[in-house]
């Protein structure tokens, strides 16, 4: 999330506002602002409600007046700016819908993969707003910064391929979502990709769900591949894109796995494409960031599994 963003939520959500004669516990709303030195609570149970600003009400360490959740841990960041942080954010890529959700999971629109059928779950957000936990592992490592909101891959080698790996609970159900912008195709590099991946690690080998952007040559396309590393095997359906590398672009991935099926889709203003593969089925137990020969910096990644 970027620093605009939160200040923007700040502003609208969460700074006190003057007027209106409120006291802690009233109803509030953008119409009904709470009074000087309190602010509106965006995720009571019982529906907004003031708090005192100075206050701390779940005891995490953030001031009610910068804290996304207050109740529960967490809430420092909202990355889509709706005023409910992305700890506790029932979609924290898009504000909340018009029609709420109709399966009773607890994830929205556009974040649950199949909105008729009960039982998703968020089991990860990550929008690179602090230093990463050690579950994540870069390869190579150097390549890889956290700045500002964004996961940034600068290439290292020359057609290179660079992974931000971690480890998630295992499914055979899963949608990954992320969103990146391309800052430039490294000079000289004969193939450029930008991905999300999912992997199943067995003692006997790797099988890796890859679902993204690709240049070859001046062609770009939209693939889904999928490779096993015990047999050797490679498998892939691509479909051909207009540009999926644009500097003025940001684009949308996700790639959904529902057990024999993978399907990789990729947004942006110029372009919407779509492609699948059939798997072997496999519950995927990693996820990940995958770049070669690209400038690539990604907001965020979230995964949805069932």
């Amino acid at each position: 999330m970027r620093g605009s963003i939160l200040t923007t939520t700040l502003s609208v959500a969460l700074v006190a506002c003057g007027g209106g004669g409120t006291q802690p516990g009233d109803s509030c709303d953008s119409n009904n602002p709470c009074s000087k030195g309190q602010v509106c609570d965006l995720t009571d149970p019982g529906g907004p409600a003031c708090l005192d600003s100075t206050g701390d009400l779940d005891s995490d360490g953030i001031p009610n007046d910068k804290d996304h959740c207050q109740h529960l841990a967490g809430g420092a960041y909202d990355e889509d700016g709706d005023g409910i942080g992305d700890d506790c954010d029932a979609c924290p890529i898009a504000k909340p819908p018009a029609t709420a959700e109709t399966d009773g999971d607890g994830v929205d629109a556009p974040c649950d993969p199949d909105p008729k059928t009960p039982g998703d779950k968020i089991v990860l957000f990550q929008g690179f707003n602090a230093p990463l936990p050690d579950t994540w592992k870069a390869a190579p490592d150097p390549n890889w910064q956290v700045v500002g909101g964004e996961a940034i891959m600068t290439p290292g080698a020359t057609n290179a391929i660079e992974q931000l790996t971690v480890p998630v609970t295992p499914s055979a159900h899963m949608a990954i979502f992320a969103s990146y912008r391309i800052d430039q195709v490294a000079a000289g590099a004969t193939n450029a990709d930008v991905a999300v991946t999912a992997t199943d690690h067995l003692p006997m080998g790797d099988t890796t769900i890859i679902c993204g952007g690709s240049r070859i040559g001046t062609n770009d396309l939209l693939r889904v591949q999928i490779n096993t590393t015990g047999t050797g095997t490679n498998t892939e359906n691509n479909t051909p894109a207009m540009n999926l590398f644009d500097p003025a672009s940001r684009y949308g991935l996700l790639e959904q796995i529902d057990g024999g099926k993978a399907n990789c889709v990729v947004t942006s203003a110029k372009d919407n494409n779509a492609v699948s593969s059939d798997t072997t089925g496999e519950s995927m137990n990693a996820v990940g960031l995958y770049a070669r020969s690209a400038t690539a910096r990604f907001a965020y990644v979230l995964v949805v599994e069932r």
